[in-house]
């Protein structure tokens, strides 16, 4: 069974597209058909369908799909070590993380690494803290950043602290009071724009830990969202502090009674299994991450 016809399909079944899946992993698309279906001449079975809308996993499909992914994923961890035997000469990364600390912490720190490993291929997927979950028990990524939660079951190395704010539309009319310190049972008071299950659990965290039910009048798979509808007065929202740096300047943006925090890190299945250019990076990544947090706090 070839390597990389089990690499192409799971690239198929992130994007449901076969065009795009061609020009991701550099095949035709009438090659990405060929290749599929003689790997399914191979199993014996379907794997996957066409729809209205490109392709989609069959219910066979769906239930090989995490097998082959860890086969994919432990192969290209065979061939990093291989790579670590020679000097971190080549090789690739999967890496899992938020929007907010791939646009914050990651550029400079890719920058380095790829100064130290220039022959490092590196792959970044975005999305909420369930996506890089799922993505690490599936072993597409082989590590990701994100947040502590109860009931992880992953090691967590922490990195940094990270304070959650109320935002409102700039002269939003509540209490004197209120201007110092938000109290976060007041979310329950005003129009609250809030992110889905699964996108931001260190919000609804937070609200169920206070007990509040806020009065929700939007929700968005995107927190990138919720910054412009405030903007425009459509409501307030309660959102981390590193994803409003930069995006803060037509709102208010206030500390919240009590206060919350988040811890940010990074989470891998098991330090056995992390390939050399994996752990070049986390350890790059604790030591630059200090130094971005100390030269932001100066």
């Amino acid at each position: 069974m070839d390597i990389s016809k089990l690499a192409l399909l799971c690239d198929v079944a992130d994007t449901n597209n076969l065009t795009l899946s061609a020009e991701r992993m550099g095949y035709t698309q009438s090659g990405v058909s060929h290749a599929i279906s003689k790997l399914e001449s191979e199993i014996g079975i379907s794997i996957i369908k066409r729809t209205k809308h490109g392709v989609e996993l069959t219910t066979e499909g769906e239930l090989l799909m995490p097998y082959i992914r860890l086969v994919v994923t432990h192969y290209q961890r065979l061939d990093d070590i291989v790579d670590s035997i020679l000097g971190l000469q080549r090789g690739s990364l999967s890496i899992g993380t938020y929007c907010s600390i791939a646009s914050q912490w990651l550029p400079e720190i890719i920058q380095k690494y790829q100064q130290l490993y220039p022959n490092i291929a590196i792959r970044i997927r975005e999305g909420g803290v369930s996506d890089v979950e799922r993505w690490l028990y599936e072993g597409s990524i082989d590590f990701g950043f994100l947040s502590w939660k109860k009931n992880q079951n992953f090691k967590f190395l922490s990195l940094a602290r990270d304070s959650l704010y109320a935002i409102l539309p700039k002269g939003y009319s509540i209490p004197e009071e209120y201007q110092k310190t938000f109290p976060i049972s007041a979310f329950a008071e005003y129009p609250f724009i809030a992110s889905e299950n699964g996108v931001d659990h260190d919000v609804s965290a937070a609200l169920a830990q206070a007990g509040v039910t806020p009065m929700t009048c939007f929700t968005c798979h995107d927190d990138h969202t919720i910054i412009p509808m405030v903007e425009k007065g459509l409501g307030v929202g309660l959102l981390p502090s590193m994803f409003l740096k930069g995006h803060d300047t037509n709102i208010q943006k206030i500390p919240v009674s009590p206060c919350s925090v988040r811890t940010l890190g990074i989470g891998i299945l098991s330090e056995k299994t992390l390939s050399a250019s994996s752990k070049a990076f986390i350890k790059l990544s604790q030591k630059m991450i200090t130094q971005l947090i100390t030269a932001d706090n100066e």
